[in-house]
């Protein structure tokens, strides 16, 4: 497996490449083909690269990892087919596919879904010792702003915020660029928040260089709470977490903003490539969740799981068929 670093969608190949001795020889003639997603320190990062571990130990396919710091980068790499697959949220592929918000005027229709990977909570994270007790609070706080190089982070932002009745346009602006910059900003005390999901390794991070750690604010789940988050991007919604070893700042029962990972890829995309990727996740959650605890929450049935803006490619859809499983639009 390969993994490249593309940063605002220039290409820059990472200085060390990552081989897996054990596929052996034979392997050196496989098709190969890659999956785009965010870069190392994302949580997104690490899942994506057990996906790819996976197909590459479990199928004749050879899967690299290509990472950019934007997802519209990361979407954008499979429309233009520089990827064959993007490992993305549904909120951000419905926006791209439907060309709502920043996608206006350049809707990206190629666009299909392999599979759904697993639902995705994300909150708001403070220092465990702060007096910012809901979301509520947040008003006047320094949060992080702008988001140039990372926009689906105005998006979040919004619909945490929405969650209590606010917005970006309630707290007091820290301008940053993207994700990992929004969380060390916090870190270097220039912010009293950031935003991150739950097992994240650069929430670890930080949790780990604090006095007392850090913590995630409790989110309403109440209909009132729900309709004006999805008011924001329809996919947003509140679910509950339990506190585990690998979800720092998760220090009780903890409402979250939850929302779903998808495998995309393009609509002319093969139906045996897609079918064969499909089948090989399928089969294989023990090496997933070996690459990576949280597909622990991967199931085979979730796999189609609907995509109210997201339609699901032909070879999916043959897949699903075969094995029986009740398909997504």
């Amino acid at each position: 497996m390969m993994i490249r670093t593309l940063h605002k969608a220039a290409p820059v190949m990472l200085a060390a490449a990552i081989s897996l001795a054990t596929l052996g020889a034979d392997r050196a003639a496989a098709q190969t083909v890659a999956i785009s997603t965010l870069p190392p320190g994302a949580i997104n990062n690490l899942q994506a690269a057990a996906i790819a571990k996976a197909v590459q130990e479990k199928s004749d396919l050879q899967m690299r990892l290509v990472t950019f710091n934007a997802p519209a980068a990361i979407i954008g790499a499979v429309q233009n087919k520089q990827a064959e697959f993007a490992y993305t949220s549904n909120e951000e592929a419905g926006d791209a596919f439907s060309g709502d918000n920043e996608y206006k005027g350049k809707a990206m229709r190629d666009l299909r879904v392999a599979f759904t990977v697993f639902p995705f909570r994300v909150g708001i994270i403070v220092r465990n010792n702060s007096n910012i007790k809901t979301v509520a609070d947040m008003k006047g706080k320094r949060v992080g702003t702008e988001w140039t190089a990372f926009r689906q982070g105005i998006a979040l932002w919004n619909g945490l915020l929405a969650n209590a009745g606010l917005s970006l346009k309630d707290v007091s602006p820290v301008p940053t660029t993207d994700l990992l910059r929004g969380a060390d900003d916090f870190k270097a005390g220039r912010s009293d928040a950031f935003m991150f999901a739950v097992g994240g390794p650069k929430v670890s991070e930080i949790h780990a260089s604090l006095d007392g750690g850090v913590r995630f604010l409790n989110m309403d789940n109440t209909p009132q709470a729900n309709s004006r988050m999805q008011a924001v991007r329809r996919e947003y919604h509140v679910a509950p977490v339990q506190p585990a070893p690998n979800f720092p700042g998760i220090i009780g029962a903890t409402n979250l903003m939850e929302y779903h990972i998808v495998v995309l890829t393009h609509k002319d995309a093969s139906d045996d490539l897609v079918y064969k990727v499909v089948k090989t996740a399928h089969a294989n959650k023990a090496a997933l969740v070996a690459g990576h605890p949280s597909f622990g929450a991967f199931t085979q049935e979730g796999m189609a799981y609907p995509q109210g803006r997201l339609q699901y490619h032909s070879g999916a859809l043959k897949f699903f068929k075969e094995a029986k499983i009740a398909t997504g639009k």
